[in-house]
């Protein structure tokens, strides 16, 4: 919304000329907006490298399982072990299948039966050196697995400042939208722009959800009603409009869904009467499901 007012602004600078205040007020709205982007900028790359590099290790260990599954599976038919046989059989298949914790945990049998007959392995390709690149690779994956919560945990006071930042917005534009009630009557076309742009719509049509839960940081048990307001921060949607917030209530079990949301970063304020607001940032990809879990503590 910031950006449309911005943009619609600028393109009408002669009407807004000797306004009171206004000149002060539109260089502050421009400057809190490029301070807006550029937190939404650094948190959107945080989180495009963290997905990136899981994606890349994904497929290195995915590699190595297949690799190493098959020779076990060759030394468990020629040594005669059928209990072996069956535990290490894996096929693409299955583990294109297997979410991102599944493949870990498949990779974790796969070294672990390795590392029971490296003795006999070695002419069949596993040797320690072999070993020790998949352990590598299962560390790295673990650690790529818990990255974007790493993230997540980095970006709290980013999250903070961009709560300062949008009520720091919000009054400068209260401000102007005074100053250009003086030439309402005067400028009735002006004026009925300036209202399209501070109340642009969500025209989006790309299909992405969000599960968003929240509940309580003691018990653990849902919220109902705890309210959910996402400010989109670089998201434009397919016709170049700029997305609108959104504004969510959980459901009895402290759920709610959101389908085709336009993807890119949101800073989300949660708020529920009993408990203290949060804010947080959420990433939306195109065609993936994306999970919020936020727990309120009670005021």
């Amino acid at each position: 919304m910031y950006i449309a007012v911005r943009d619609f602004l600028l393109k009408n600078t002669e009407l807004t000329k000797g306004l009171p205040n206004f000149d002060a007020n539109f260089t502050g709205l421009q400057e809190t907006i490029e301070k807006i982007q550029a937190i939404a900028e650094e948190q959107k790359e945080n989180m495009k490298g963290f997905a990136k590099e899981k994606h890349e290790i994904r497929a290195k260990l995915l590699t190595l399982v297949l690799d190493n599954s098959e020779k076990l599976h060759a030394y468990a038919t020629f040594s005669n072990n059928v209990k072996l046989q069956e535990s290490v059989k894996m096929t693409k298949s299955k583990l294109d299948r297997a979410r991102f914790a599944g493949l870990k945990d498949y990779a974790q049998i796969i070294y672990d039966k390795a590392e029971s007959n490296i003795d006999a392995l070695i002419s069949y390709g596993i040797t320690k050196e072999t070993q020790a690149e998949m352990g590598e690779y299962i560390s790295r994956y673990n650690a790529a697995l818990s990255g974007p919560k790493v993230a997540t945990t980095d970006t709290v006071q980013a999250t903070k400042n961009l709560s300062f930042l949008f009520e720091h917005a919000d009054l400068l534009l209260d401000a102007i939208t005074i100053a250009i009630g003086i030439i309402k009557i005067a400028q009735p076309v002006f004026l009925s722009g300036f209202k399209s742009a501070t109340t642009i719509s969500n025209a989006g049509n790309r299909t992405v959800a969000l599960k968003a839960v929240a509940i309580d940081n003691k018990s653990g048990k849902a919220i109902k009603g705890a309210k959910f307001l996402l400010r989109p921060l670089d998201v434009t949607l397919t016709n170049g409009e700029i997305a609108a917030e959104i504004v969510k209530t959980t459901k009895a079990k402290g759920i709610f869904y959101i389908k085709n949301m336009p993807e890119g970063t949101y800073a989300v304020t949660v708020s529920k009467p009993g408990y203290k607001s949060k804010v947080a940032s959420v990433v939306i990809a195109n065609n993936e499901m994306t999970v919020l879990n936020v727990e309120l503590e009670a005021a």
